[in-house]
């Protein structure tokens, strides 16, 4: 492609989308963002910029923007969830002109955040109005303040940059690439590649993510990378020169005083505060101005978040799916079970190893990424039957095994390091090795993190787990080497659970909400030792509200 070419690519070259688009990928997917940053002495073609919004249009349904403001051009395809009339039309700018923005999200604090900040001419009630309004008055450290799961750019003529901004656990996606010597990013890589990005494979990641799932920024396609949770990459919209901030990490909520605080309280107590979360999770969630649902699995999880979304509404729907040719694989009847506890409507598709067949591809495809649970099949086929019932929202489960210690089998050597602590020879070696320690004579050892095929994911999986390591530092031992690596899951497994129910067709668009900011920290804060009880804790939660 010439020079001259490059904001312009031919149609021929855009790659193309079925009309069927499951989409399961990439964070709770309700809209998508899209832009491209050309140099300030060329102009920006809209071509692109369409061809990005039509591959990402399967995304957003309800409503499509595009502004271009100088030399950057913006695209928005919209799923519309809170405030659904045009007032929250995207790309938006703000009051005074200086902030444009396109965003993917929800930020469930977004009416308390507009009674903290000064008062302002609201146009309606969206959160991106509110976002715009919080950069006005507070700048990027007012994005710290947003409880929710978001990416977006924000165009700030004033100071001439754009932010990319992403949410804390990398919930919603967001890429980016530098190509004809212009920066373009998107919600999806399959956006990227329409807007004119070469589809070239890079074989170590692929690599590396067929064998499971690749951590860090980079992506199975050459040039194409991630802007990582809890992370702002800032653009110069002169230079194109860029930074990164990161502003959230697992590792950062790791409070020692409050977890000495926490490890004098009964199990009983840690009980009531565990539930005081989860409660407060989910009212969160339940903020929409469109039916709002739940999957409900018959598992610990997603039954408990069904039983306190019902508690909030009373008319609340559930979703399952149910594998009627394996009964040994079914968990349908454990469904049924919590539903009719709860006297909540129970709405089920029906799975056979033929129709899980049949969609695998269109999954595949959409999530853009090798497959890394078979559940993300049944996960699409649970949206659309939520979409064609008319609800666009369904809170999930998904992140508590990261949060509660539920990957006994990833860690069973920390595990049973740890659980023999106790034992006569066992407590009087550690002793041994303690004082040993104490005359720096030997030192911990941060666990190392199982090696992969590309060397990129490597080190960003170690950096990771040293990390977890290093916050745990007023620890020692097994117990240390176990909290890092309960702590790693935040970083290295959420992000393979997180594209699982983001299921979407363009019958079916839907948002999936799952991770919370407070339900977090609530379960960093307590010894991460007391996460097999922890676990405990959610099993016992179950045990009282189901």
């Amino acid at each position: 492609m010439d020079r001259d070419d490059a904001l312009a690519p031919s149609a021929d070259s855009a790659p193309t989308r079925p009309a069927l688009c499951l989409r399961t990928g990439g964070g709770p997917a309700m809209c998508g963002i899209a832009g491209v940053i050309a140099r300030p002495d060329r102009p920006v073609q809209r071509g692109p910029l369409d061809r990005m919004a039509d591959a990402l249009e399967h995304r957003g349904p309800d409503d499509r923007g595009i502004e271009i403001v100088g030399n950057i051009g913006l695209a928005h395809t919209r799923l519309a969830i809170v405030d659904p009339t045009l007032v929250g039309h995207q790309p938006m700018v703000s009051g005074d002109g200086r902030w444009w923005m396109t965003y993917n999200g929800e930020i469930f604090n977004h009416l308390e955040l507009r009674r903290q900040l000064p008062p302002a001419p609201y146009r309606g009630g969206s959160d991106t109005e509110t976002l715009l309004h919080l950069l006005e008055a507070w700048g990027m450290p007012g994005i710290e303040r947003c409880n929710g799961l978001y990416a977006f750019a924000a165009v700030d003529t004033l100071e001439r940059r754009v932010l990319l901004v992403r949410d804390r656990f990398g919930v919603k996606p967001l890429y980016y690439a530098m190509h004809a010597d212009a920066f373009w990013f998107a919600s999806e890589m399959g956006a990227l590649l329409a807007g004119g990005i070469p589809r070239v494979a890079k074989p170590d990641v692929l690599s590396q993510a067929l064998a499971g799932w690749a951590n860090g920024p980079e992506t199975p396609i050459e040039g194409i990378r991630r802007v990582l949770p809890g992370t702002t990459l800032t653009v110069n919209l002169d230079t194109l020169a860029r930074s990164e901030r990161v502003w959230y990490q697992p590792a950062m909520a790791v409070d020692p005083g409050e977890s000495r605080r926490l490890s004098r309280l009964s199990t009983g107590e840690l009980d009531g505060a565990v539930e005081s979360a989860l409660r407060t999770s989910v009212r969160r969630r339940l903020m929409a101005d469109v039916p709002v649902g739940t999957m409900c699995s018959g598992g610990i999880d997603s039954s408990l978040i069904t039983a306190f979304a019902a508690q909030e509404r009373p008319t609340i729907h559930a979703f399952n799916a149910r594998v009627r040719d394996q009964p040994d694989m079914d968990e349908g009847p454990w469904a049924e079970k919590v539903a009719g506890h709860l006297g909540v409507e129970l709405h089920t598709v029906d799975m056979t190893a033929a129709t899980w067949r049949r969609d695998l591809v269109e999954v595949v495809r959409h999530i853009e990424y090798p497959l890394t649970h078979e559940s993300s099949v049944p996960m699409a086929q649970i949206a659309g039957l939520a979409r064609a019932d008319g609800v666009k929202v369904l809170l999930s489960g998904e992140g508590a095994d990261e949060l509660f210690g539920g990957y006994d089998w990833v860690h069973s050597k920390d595990y049973r390091d740890w659980d023999a602590r106790d034992r006569f020879f066992e407590a009087r070696a550690r002793d041994v090795y303690r004082r040993l320690q104490q005359r720096r004579i030997v030192r911990d050892e941060a666990p190392e993190p199982r090696p992969g095929s590309c060397e990129s994911t490597n080190a960003y999986q170690q950096a990771v787990v040293r990390r977890c390591f290093k916050a745990y530092a007023h620890h020692r031992g097994a117990r240390r080497r176990l909290e890092a690596s309960l702590l790693s899951d935040l970083s290295l497994y959420l992000p393979r659970a997180v594209p699982r129910p983001r299921s979407r067709a363009p019958q079916c668009q839907l948002a999936t909400r799952g991770q919370d900011r407070s339900r977090a920290q609530g379960c960093l804060a307590p010894p991460r030792t007391a996460l097999p009880a922890g676990r405990g804790v959610s099993q016992a939660e179950g045990r009282v509200r189901l």
